[in-house]
């Protein structure tokens, strides 16, 4: 029978990075086989239509948390931004581009309609605190962290 509590925090690491290594991979293959399947339907012209979700990116740092979506080619009027506890979700509508009475179109991988993209936070964050702007097709959403999730310093005191 070994202690569970003379366990060093360190002696999870490794099994934490490989758990964390896994689910990237598992994302990897789980997004290929989503748009090879997309491809496919497309093709076959079947799709339906149904909600997409942007590739989005969330990095914390020291103060904030930021989210970065892709969505090139949407007119910032068409998307919402809401916080709802530490869940973030950005939802609008990327219009099909129009082509003329005689044009062909021979290609068309681009996304279009509605799109509903809920991603959680990973720390809690300041809901009076958020600033979302869109520059280059790329939404970036800033949310400051709460005081209670900022990394705090502790004086220590020499005793007597």
């Amino acid at each position: 029978m070994t202690d569970e509590s003379s366990a060093s925090p360190d002696t999870d690491s490794p099994l934490k990075s490989s758990a964390e290594r896994l689910r990237n991979e598992l994302d990897h293959w789980l997004e290929v086989a989503w748009s090879q399947g997309e491809k496919a339907l497309d093709v076959l012209g079947v799709r339906g239509d149904r909600p997409w979700a942007p590739s989005a990116e969330v990095i914390e740092t020291p103060n904030d948390v930021l989210v970065l979506l892709d969505l090139s080619g949407v007119d910032s009027d068409q998307i919402d931004v809401a916080l709802t506890g530490n869940m973030l979700t950005v939802k609008g509508d990327r219009a099909a581009t129009s082509i003329g009475d005689d044009d062909v179109r021979h290609l068309s991988e681009r996304r279009t309609g509605k799109f509903n993209r809920a991603i959680p936070l990973p720390v809690p964050v300041d809901a009076d605190a958020v600033n979302a702007e869109m520059k280059d097709g790329v939404l970036r959403v800033t949310l400051s962290k709460s005081e209670r999730a900022k990394p705090k310093t502790i004086q220590i005191t020499a005793a007597d």
